[in-house]
């Protein structure tokens, strides 16, 4: 008998070959079942077990495996949306692994009154007076760093805007590095010996104006060109240190360093390791329309290598005639390898990832700088002054004030830099480094200062200047490090292979009680036992075309063999009487 099929005739031998297959995947099936070392499966593969036990059998072995596969998928889910876990360090580190912290002074006096009135020349722009050139260019120069003028109608239109000619109208009237510090020490353990801090200090350029900062990392953190337009800025002052770099942000201190390589670092915590200034101020530079009559500093604390120009968060504020001990707390954050991960995963950048403009290592200040300089020149045409720049840039004058103020106000919004289709690569664009260093201060101590007794003995603990006391008020810092050991973070995998394999084996385990050689059991059947099962069928097959059927006897279920083998003479009766029929 044939069958036609698109015209094609299928042969009964093929047929025969179909069903035979089939009968073998069956048996296949059958055995696995009844001999899986899987939770279940022998009761629903049991041939002498009822139906309706082999159904509820059924149900519940569907249960767990829908309860396995949705607690593998969380799982999964969670590895693949929030990979890495930041948790405590399991080891304390001690202060001398970290530098100390870059100290960054700005003074609120941000001119003399001697030298330069801005208050009087305010007036005379408000009520038409006559103003000289030069006072028009000074006046524009100062109005950058006050925060009271934005205020005023009155907006004179500076024709100077060259970055090199403000920034030296700025030097020539503002306090100079050794009228604001005098009688500073650095781990000193006899407070009265003093150091030179044209020797600790470099005077640098910030929004605030003219600022000292203290073991900073610059010239080899700046790219060519940066370097080129800080040191044109900056003539007469101190820009570039000496010392030889033995730090890295990701590596830590070289091993070979000692405990005076640069940058500076301490061994130990409290006075007896610190960094202590004198910082001076005339009391008749009060500045009532630049500052509304504020004064006293600004202390900025930050990782060496940050080229923070913007000092609108995380100072403090040392006001004067105080003695001031400000105590510092490291917050330290590691990385595991995590290079495999997206920075999108992992939250956060290496060093050496992405590629910025003006700076050869990446951090999040230099990123977050680096966008406001973007921003400022696509909204105002200009970049504010002391800001990261090149050569066609132009600087930003007293007309350009609000429009810098507003932009400096909002740097920080995802919102504002996509309402002004600025090219940056993503949302996260300026992440967290993958290893970073923060330091948060507090004022531990605060004491007025005694001039009656320094004038009575004659004797000035704070300074090895002779000041006038009737026109020069003072204030002293002494910073250092509140514990000598703290716990850091640490960014790794929150599952690695092992936690992965070892989540998903036990929820396997505690559901199917699968393990590693079910699998090599499941393997087993469906691929080496069926290729033998299905080898043997077809070597019955072709005994059977060859006449030698009699005896040859196909490879069966066990159980069903064991019949087979029980009962030889109703077998051999029973093909007697198929042979004579």
């Amino acid at each position: 008998m044939t069958f036609f099929k698109d015209k094609k005739i299928i042969s009964p031998d093929l047929i025969t070959q179909i069903r035979t297959n089939f009968q073998a995947f069956k048996n296949i099936v059958i055995e696995y079942f009844e001999e899986s070392s899987i939770h279940g499966f022998k009761y629903i593969g049991e041939r002498k077990r009822p139906f309706f036990d082999r159904i509820i059998w059924l149900f519940a072995v569907i249960i767990s495996i829908s309860l396995c596969y949705y607690l593998i998928g969380n799982i999964f889910n969670q590895r693949t949306k929030t990979p890495v876990l930041v948790t405590f360090n399991e080891k304390v580190t001690p202060v001398w692994d970290i530098p100390f912290p870059t100290v960054t002074i700005c003074p609120e006096t941000k001119y003399h009154t001697s030298l330069f009135n801005y208050t009087e020349i305010f007036y005379k722009f408000q009520y038409e007076q006559n103003v000289t050139l030069e006072e028009t260019f000074m006046w524009d120069a100062i109005a950058q760093t006050c925060i009271l003028s934005s205020f005023f109608n009155y907006q004179p239109h500076s024709a100077f805007t060259k970055s090199s000619d403000l920034i030296k109208a700025m030097l020539t009237v503002a306090p100079t590095l050794d009228e604001t510090l005098s009688g500073c020490s650095w781990k000193k353990y006899n407070e009265r010996v003093n150091e030179s801090c044209q020797a600790l200090f470099d005077t640098i350029l910030t929004n605030e104006g003219i600022c000292f900062t203290f073991n900073s990392l610059k010239s080899k953190y700046y790219s060519p060109e940066l370097l080129k337009i800080r040191k044109a800025d900056f003539i007469g002052t101190r820009f570039e240190n000496n010392e030889e770099i033995k730090w890295d942000l990701e590596n830590g201190y070289d091993p070979k360093a000692n405990e005076d390589a640069f940058p500076y670092r301490v061994l130990d915590a409290g006075d007896v390791q610190s960094l202590v200034a004198t910082l001076a101020d005339r009391i008749e530079d009060k500045q009532e329309i630049c500052r509304n009559y504020v004064q006293g500093f600004k202390i900025l604390f930050h990782t060496p290598g940050d080229d923070v120009q913007i000092l609108s968060k995380n100072y403090v504020s040392v006001p004067l005639d105080q003695s001031v001990s400000i105590t510092i707390t490291p917050k330290v954050v590691t990385s595991d390898d995590l290079r495999h991960y997206t920075p999108e995963e992992r939250q956060c950048y290496y060093q050496n990832e992405p590629k910025l403009m003006y700076f050869t290592v990446y951090t999040q200040a230099n990123c977050e700088l680096e966008w406001l300089n973007n921003a400022t020149l696509l909204e105002c045409g200009c970049i504010k002054i002391g800001m990261p720049r090149n050569t066609t840039h132009r600087v930003c004058g007293y007309e350009n004030g609000y429009c810098v103020d507003l932009v400096t106000s909002h740097h920080s919004t995802l919102a504002f830099r996509r309402e002004k289709n600025m090219e940056l690569e993503s949302e996260n664009y300026c992440l967290p480094t993958c290893f970073s260093i923060e330091y948060n201060a507090e004022i531990k101590h605060q004491n007025k200062i005694d001039y009656a007794h320094i004038l009575k003995t004659n004797i000035d603990p704070y300074s090895n200047f002779t000041y006038n006391y009737s026109k020069t008020r003072i204030s002293q810092v002494r910073i250092h490090f509140k514990y000598h050991q703290f716990n850091g973070l640490k960014r790794s995998e929150l599952y690695s292979t092992t936690d992965l394999i070892a989540n998903c084996g036990g929820l396997l385990g505690l559901f199917m009680g699968v393990s590693i050689l079910s699998l090599v059991e499941l393997v087993y059947f469906f691929t080496l036992r069926l290729w033998t099962n299905l080898k043997n069928n077809t070597k019955i097959q072709d005994d059977k075309s060859k006449g030698n059927a009699l005896w040859a006897r196909p490879i069966c279920h066990p159980k069903i063999f064991k019949i087979h083998q029980s009962k030889p003479n109703s077998s051999i009766r029973f093909r007697k009487q198929k042979s004579k029929q």
